[in-house]
């Protein structure tokens, strides 16, 4: 797999030869699909590999796994979370206690939740357990009108942003999903995810 940084996309200016613009385009967003895509079973297929400051991976799941996966991938092959911050339209209740769980563990150090207001009425018991772990832990939870799935992960010197089709649910097989690794994206997402209320 060969991995990518979003400015070895950007036209070189040292071309030898003139160059149509047109083919420029064609030949550019040809390289940009053949090699800065991947289809995955499980983020197990990465290698151990996340994107280091500047790169994105842009993929494509085959078997179930949510969005929550890029949690615990990011917890074993870079080291504790600093801060999360998500939002998304559904949260099932074991997944919240795996995070819960994370949390305890001192694995993750914060964590802010931008959540659809109609969990009260759609999942009570999720609502109810998400009211109690906001007022035990470091858990920063807004309701909102919201369907945006967007993971926002610092750890370390890194900054990921995970955006995509997944909710942290587990019935999620088809997804796509863009994981990248960039301080100011991750900063502008924060800021609205953050202002979310």
């Amino acid at each position: 797999m060969k991995l990518f940084s979003l400015s070895e996309i950007q036209p070189s200016e040292e071309a030898e030869e003139p160059v149509d613009q047109s083919d420029r385009a064609e030949i550019l967003r040809t390289k940009f699909v053949q090699k800065h895509c991947e289809k995955v079973n499980s983020l197990k297929n990465l290698m151990g590999n996340y994107p280091v400051p500047g790169e994105a991976f842009f993929l494509y799941t085959l078997k179930s796994f949510n969005a929550f996966t890029f949690i615990v991938y990011i917890i074993k092959n870079v080291g504790p979370i600093d801060e999360l911050t998500f939002s998304t339209y559904s949260l099932n209740e074991r997944i919240l206690n795996s995070l819960v769980k994370w949390y305890d563990k001192g694995e993750i150090k914060q964590i802010n939740l931008s959540i659809s207001d109609s969990i009260q009425h759609r999942m009570p018991r999720v609502y109810d357990q998400i009211q109690i772990h906001q007022r035990e832990r470091r858990f920063q939870v807004n309701y909102c009108w919201n369907h945006s799935k967007v993971t926002l992960i610092r750890s370390l010197d890194n900054y990921f942003v995970i955006e995509g089709s997944g909710n942290f649910s587990e019935n999620a097989m088809h997804e796509q999903y863009i994981f990248m690794n960039d301080a100011q994206v991750y900063e502008f997402r924060r800021q609205c995810l953050m202002s979310l209320a």
